[in-house]
Order: structure tokens, then C-alpha cells, then sequence
């Protein structure tokens, strides 16, 4: 087998904001629980959220984690994803950005491997549409 690790650049998910700092924290820490992530870390003075890894099964558009033998691996149910935001926010612009790991389990778990991954930026655009929208 022989694994080809993802080509795909990660994107950078930035948009511009006319919202107090702490106001637009304040909705995306409300947003990210409506969408069932746990807050790691929400840091006000410096801007910052960070959620716990979530279990989310993600497609191929919304992720590149590589391929065996031509074949995507998020396409195999063998793959467990989990996904980990972080949300950035200063005086004019809002960041989002993923931490995504992806375990390939081939039956025993001294046999699973992690996968590198990148994000298609699907995930992080949507959400940040649902933060500047409201």
C-alpha cells in the first residue's frame, strides 16, 4: 500500500467585522456550542477560542487527507475524523482555522495510523458566514 500524502494548500478563512471584540467572541463561543464543540480555551484578551477535538465525519470536499491506491480515505468508513476550531478575532477581522485528525483503522489498533490532513476550508467558511450573518 502506498499512501499519498494530501497536495492541498489550507486555506486561509479571514473576514472583515464591525463588531466589539468581546461581542463577537461572545457569539462565536454561543455558535460553536450551538454546533456541539466543547471550549477548550476562551482567552478575551487576546482574542481567542479554542474547542476540544469533536468527533465529525468529514467528506472529501470538506478535507484532504491523502489517498491508497488512488482511493480517498475519507471515503472509507475505516476513518474516524475529528475536527478542533480555533477562532481568532481582532479589532477588524475574524480568523478560523481547523485542527483535523483522522485515525485509519485497519482492525487492530496497534495497526491504526494517523493521517495528515488539511482542511478544504468548507467547515471554517461556513461558520464563519454563520458569525458575520448572525
Amino acid at each position: 500500500m502506498t499512501y499519498e500524502v494530501p497536495l492541498t494548500a489550507e486555506p486561509v478563512v479571514k473576514a472583515k467585522h464591525n463588531l466589539a471584540v468581546e461581542d463577537m467572541l461572545k457569539s462565536a463561543k454561543k455558535k460553536l456550542l450551538q454546533n456541539g464543540y466543547q471550549i477548550q480555551r476562551f482567552d478575551s484578551e487576546a482574542g481567542i477560542i479554542s474547542t476540544s477535538l469533536k468527533n465529525k465525519k468529514l467528506t472529501p470536499a470538506e478535507a484532504d487527507c491523502g489517498k491508497i491506491m488512488g482511493l480517498d480515505y475519507l471515503k472509507d468508513n475505516r476513518s474516524k475524523t475529528e475536527m478542533a476550531l480555533n477562532i481568532i478575532v481582532t479589532e477588524q477581522d475574524i480568523t478560523v482555522k481547523s485542527s483535523i485528525y483522522v485515525e485509519y483503522e485497519l482492525g487492530e489498533s496497534t495497526q491504526d495510523i494517523a493521517l495528515t490532513c488539511v482542511s478544504r476550508g468548507v467547515v471554517e467558511n461556513k461558520l464563519l458566514k454563520q458569525l458575520i450573518t448572525g
